[in-house]
């Protein structure tokens, strides 16, 4: 009888935790300016972009993204990683998505902000290649020491 009851009471807590899963919304999000930024939309009618990447300087640097992704479209989209960090100012996301195309992939990063309880913004877009025939590996270890002031 105790072993049953010890085996219906980890049952329940098993039941009661669950893994963190992604925010739908986020991840909508991130697809959405990779998908515009792709394409060569108009981000400045972008809803979802933070002041900080309205500017036009920072509208240009996304815009020239375009010419440095493969042409047409990804053959494949798969969510690489996510985090979700919530504090006293807010929610913080940083989502990196893999776009397949068969020469290689493009890892897009995408960082979001969410005010208590705002709308996600997209704060940060970083891309990155893996894949390209003449890339090699990276060390297994870097080092870089702070330059010095004479």
């Amino acid at each position: 009888m105790r072993t049953l009851l010890v085996m219906i009471t980890a049952c329940l807590a098993l039941a009661a935790c669950s893994l963190p899963t992604l925010d739908k919304a986020a991840d909508a999000k991130a697809r959405a300016l990779y998908e515009q930024v792709r394409t060569g939309a108009d981000l400045g009618a972008n809803p979802d972009l933070s002041p900080d990447l309205r500017k036009p300087e920072v509208l240009a640097q996304l815009a020239a993204i375009k010419a440095s992704l493969p042409e047409g479209a990804p053959t494949a989209a798969v969510t690489r990683s996510w985090s979700i960090n919530a504090g006293t100012g807010g929610t913080r996301a940083v989502l990196v998505h893999a776009y397949s195309y068969p020469s290689q992939t493009v890892l897009a990063q995408t960082v979001l902000a969410k005010g208590k309880g705002g709308a996600w913004r997209i704060t940060g877009f970083h891309v990155t290649f893996e894949g390209l025939a003449n890339d090699a590996p990276p060390p297994p270890v870097t080092v870089t020491k702070p330059s010095q002031m004479t």
